[in-house]
């Protein structure tokens, strides 16, 4: 019998999940309490050059997680590149595939391959997207539940997505319509001379007749940006430590562009219940998501300013926020069985 105010271990299902980016591997398992809630029990960093396909991958999961595939109630793969089916997909910024479809020892149980930045909106779900650092504005501001929210942030590429509540098409309805993107892909805008010249320069070194958002503010965009300024070839760890941590020039170009590609995103999706940052490079430089430079550009837009400085801006500190995320994917996957249904 168990003790008073513990869970019977059969009321208690295991999630598996990955967050698979361009440069690290995160895999996890949690267990999905028969309250609701969700407890992450075991997680491990690996490099994603290190995962060699879809078998090597899930052999990874029963290693390093201590749970065979068969025991876990439902797997998510969250991924860094376009997803099909939901049961294939490629990193965008890697070599690595993966194909579900083959694993018939899965197929009894809810398995998804989802983008990974469906992961992040999903992880605004959660109560760490709740807990996440109010950037804008200055005091708190709850979170509205009823209302349009969008997600953003950079590594090794640009990811964004967004969410919207049901109830907005369907009167009662309870639940979200979760919206992937690959934003990150579109053509960036840069403004005046200044930056034509920037733009010049950043595609004649990656050899593109336009530069992306995924070419500007990803790490190798950083890294580009900080030798265009200042002649200094680093890396962009190196370029966060000694150009991101006060006012330089690389600081305030870099949270120009930031504000710049939140700003449109805002604008594009309304989400006006709020936008949260991700990503490791804002998560280790918070200032180029909180400076002036970059709030002057995040709220320039004519007719909208007033709207936009409306809308709460966070920052998902949590490096495990994709597998969170990934998590609360399975546990939707789980209450609703539809969902899982293909």
């Amino acid at each position: 019998m168990p003790m008073p105010g513990m869970m019977p271990e059969s009321a208690i299902r295991h999630l598996l999940v990955a967050d698979i980016g361009g440069t690290n591997c995160r895999l996890a398992r949690f267990a999905l309490n028969g309250d609701g809630s969700l407890a992450l029990e075991h997680s491990v960093w690996l490099e994603s050059q290190s995962i060699l396909g879809t078998g090597h991958l899930l052999a990874e999961f029963e290693r390093h997680l201590e749970m065979p595939l068969s025991h876990a109630d439902a797997l998510v793969l969250a991924l860094a590149g376009p997803v099909r089916h939901g049961l294939c997909g490629r990193l965008t910024n890697a070599s690595l595939e993966l194909d579900l479809r083959a694993a018939a020892h899965l197929q009894d149980r809810p398995i998804r391959i989802i983008n990974d930045f469906v992961a992040q909106a999903c992880a605004c779900l959660a109560p760490l997207g709740a807990d996440a650092r109010l950037l804008w504005p200055g005091e708190s501001a709850s979170v509205s539940v009823a209302a349009p929210r969008a997600v953003i942030g950079a590594g090794t590429g640009l990811g964004m997505a967004a969410l919207y509540p049901l109830a907005l098409a369907v009167s009662g309805a309870s639940g979200w319509l979760l919206a992937p993107s690959e934003g990150g892909h579109m053509v960036f805008p840069f403004v005046g001379e200044q930056e034509a010249a920037f733009q010049e320069f950043l595609c004649r070194r990656l050899g593109l007749s336009a530069a992306r958002g995924d070419d500007v503010l990803s790490g190798r965009g950083l890294a580009l940006l900080h030798e265009y300024l200042t002649g200094e070839q680093l890396s962009p760890g190196e370029v966060g430590r000694t150009a991101l941590a006060e006012t330089t020039p690389t600081l305030r170009w870099y949270a120009r562009f930031w504000g710049r590609a939140c700003r449109n995103l805002m604008l594009s999706t309304l989400c006006s219940g709020g936008l949260w940052i991700a990503g490791g490079i804002a998560a280790r430089n918070p200032l180029c998501v909180s400076c002036d430079d970059f709030f002057a550009e995040l709220h320039l837009a004519p007719d909208f300013s007033h709207w936009l400085k409306e809308i709460p801006v966070r920052l998902l500190e949590d490096v495990d926020s994709g597998l969170w995320g990934a998590a609360q994917y399975g546990r939707m996957l789980l209450d609703e069985p539809r969902l899982a249904s293909r």
